[in-house]
């Protein structure tokens, strides 16, 4: 079996010594960068909540802010409000970083490899990407990783910027 097929396989990621490249002359490479610093904010900011939800009293943290509901209550603390507010901004940031890396077509074998290890590297627990996002004709939904599978067809039948392995 392929050392690169093993791996994922295994759940592992993709050797390094793989993957190594020029990232300017791919644009994969910035979109994974941008993902993994949106990814740690949001992560920053939902460590930072479980930490105020263990600190404060029920009482000082009734704000509730996401997709369908922004309720402010005044008398909340406002180290909660600030965090109920961010986790909203951050998660929505990071989908949106997610969706580019689905949307920004890989031109090289290393930055399909990048992208592929990046796919496996951040979903730990199966549900790391976003679910039911709308198609291009916006009648649809699909999972983040059928948008994956599209965008690695596209680039391979497109073709590469390099030479493919052997």
């Amino acid at each position: 079996m392929n050392m690169l097929v093993g791996a994922a396989l295994a759940g592992e990621a993709i050797p390094q010594e793989a993957i190594a490249a020029d990232p300017v002359v791919d644009p994969i490479f910035a979109a994974i960068e941008a993902h993994k610093a949106a990814r740690a904010t949001w992560i920053g900011w939902v460590d930072r909540h479980m930490a105020l939800e263990a600190e404060l009293p029920k009482d000082k943290r009734k704000s509730s802010v996401n997709v369908w509901d922004n309720e402010i209550v005044s008398s909340d603390d406002p180290r909660w409000i600030e965090a109920e507010r961010e986790l909203s901004r951050t998660s929505d940031a990071e989908e949106e970083a997610a969706c580019d890396l689905v949307n920004v077509r890989p031109t090289t074998m290393a930055g399909l490899l990048a992208l592929l290890n990046h796919a496996l590297v951040y979903d730990t627990d199966g549900q790391g990407w976003p679910q039911d996002l709308f198609s291009d004709d916006g009648k649809r939904t699909r999972s983040w990783q059928t948008f994956l599978l599209e965008n690695i067809t596209v680039a391979l039948t497109m073709g590469l910027d390099e030479p493919s392995f052997s």
